[in-house]
């Protein structure tokens, strides 16, 4: 018994080193573990930094020199001078700063007209002429004005055709335009001659308001209304000095033009849309004591598939205006119904009816016409156009005409008006 218990107690020494090894050495060991794991983390957040800084330099190289705006401006700017605002945004248009102002957009367009056929009285031309070059200069005055000039050079003349700013930024929504414009009366006449779909123009426009159409130097206010038809509806209120040649007169320094014009557009489905208009102007006659009114309406439905945007559409227009002048006892009317389809990329095609009364010796006379176009677009810088017409004239023979017309364009020239 005694060899036993000294074994056991000599086997109890020996153990009790390891066993308290083991307990207090497995602190050390977890702790080791941690660190390590810490360790570990900070490597691979290293890492990703390390990542992210080669990417942000990738960017920095892949970035145009001109998108660092603070950059520009403190290199440009004189020491003195106050920070420049090199890009605004307004209205979806971008506004170039003082190097854009000295540099405006500029475009010529020309247009040549060729003209076969019976001679019409109302519209003298030429076998072949040059019928109209535009000299377009547009350029943004500062963040809140835009300036737009627009010279039409003809075969007798050159005239400013328009020449206005117009400001996009002002309180309570509204836009304005100081200058000599066209009157927002109705559809055609607000188009210059390369925005029409015809080579001419429709009856009412050149037998109520003249070969030039309805413009002069004054004052235009549009402003959106707000609606719920989910509709874009604008009123335009416009005051005009009252010199229209054949038109208004104005006899007396407060004798104004004054016009007005109210537009609804909504889309009827994804495909299609529909703009309603009617527009009102008054003035002095120039030749007689009395006014010259006007009245008008304009609907125009367009159908432009969204998968087949660019090889098919369809436009329908029709514009109606009647005339109460002070010097005639009846009220004359007008109107054109137009049809334009595209049947492929290039390709469009429409015909057009206008009816227009005139004064005919003191009695009216009524012209009607029927004329059907093919136009091919080459690009969108080009464009050939051939147009039929046969005018029947009130009281007088009937007058059948070809007319072949080829426009160009070049320099920069923005959208046309939708």
């Amino acid at each position: 018994m005694g060899r036993r218990a000294r074994f056991l107690l000599l086997l109890l020494f020996c153990a009790l080193p390891v066993a308290a090894q083991t307990e207090d050495g497995g602190r050390p060991v977890r702790q080791a573990d941690e660190t390590s794991a810490i360790q570990s983390l900070e490597r691979k957040l290293d890492e990703l930094l390390r990542q992210a800084e080669e990417i942000h330099q990738e960017l920095q190289k892949l970035r145009p020199p001109s998108d660092d705006l603070t950059q520009v401006e403190e290199v440009q700017a004189p020491a003195t001078a106050p920070a420049i605002e090199t890009v605004q945004t307004i209205d979806n248009q971008v506004a170039p700063g003082a190097s854009r102002a000295l540099n405006p957009d500029m475009s010529v367009i020309g247009t040549f007209v060729g003209h076969g056929g019976d001679v019409n009285e109302f519209e003298a031309r030429g076998p072949m002429e040059l019928g109209e070059v535009e000299l377009a200069i547009e350029a943004f005055i500062d963040p809140y004005a835009k300036g737009r000039f627009f010279i039409a050079v003809g075969p007798e003349e050159v005239e400013l055709e328009e020449g206005y700013a117009q400001f996009i930024a002002l309180p309570w929504d509204l836009t304005a335009k100081a200058g000599k414009t066209k009157a927002t009366f109705g559809k055609a006449n607000t188009w210059h001659t390369h925005t029409r779909p015809w080579v001419d123009q429709p009856l009412i426009l050149t037998r109520f308001f003249g070969d030039e159409g309805l413009g002069d130097i004054g004052v235009s206010v549009s402003r959106p209304i707000a609606n719920p038809f989910g509709a874009f509806i604008e009123a335009t209120g416009e005051v005009y000095s009252g010199d229209v040649e054949e038109v208004f007169g104005r006899q007396a320094d407060n004798d104004l033009f004054y016009n007005a014009h109210l537009k609804f557009f909504r889309d009827i489905t994804e495909n299609s849309n529909i703009e309603v208009g009617t527009s009102w102007a008054r003035g002095t006659l120039p030749d007689a004591v009395g006014h010259n009114r006007f009245a008008g309406v304009d609907v125009t439905y367009r159908w432009k598939p969204l998968q087949r945007s660019i090889y098919n559409s369809f436009i329908l227009r029709f514009e109606g205006l009647a005339n109460r002048r002070a010097d005639f006892d009846d009220t004359l009317r007008g109107h054109y119904l137009s049809a334009d389809y595209q049947f492929a990329r290039r390709w469009f095609t429409g015909v057009r009816f206008d009816s227009a009364e005139r004064l005919f010796e003191d009695a009216r006379a009524r012209d009607r016409a029927l004329s059907a176009t093919l136009t091919f677009w080459p690009s969108e810088f080009s464009q050939v156009r051939g147009q039929f017409r046969r005018t029947r004239l009130g009281g007088g023979p009937s007058i059948n005409e070809f007319l072949l017309q080829l426009q160009f364009a070049i320099g920069a020239h923005g959208a046309h008006v939708f």
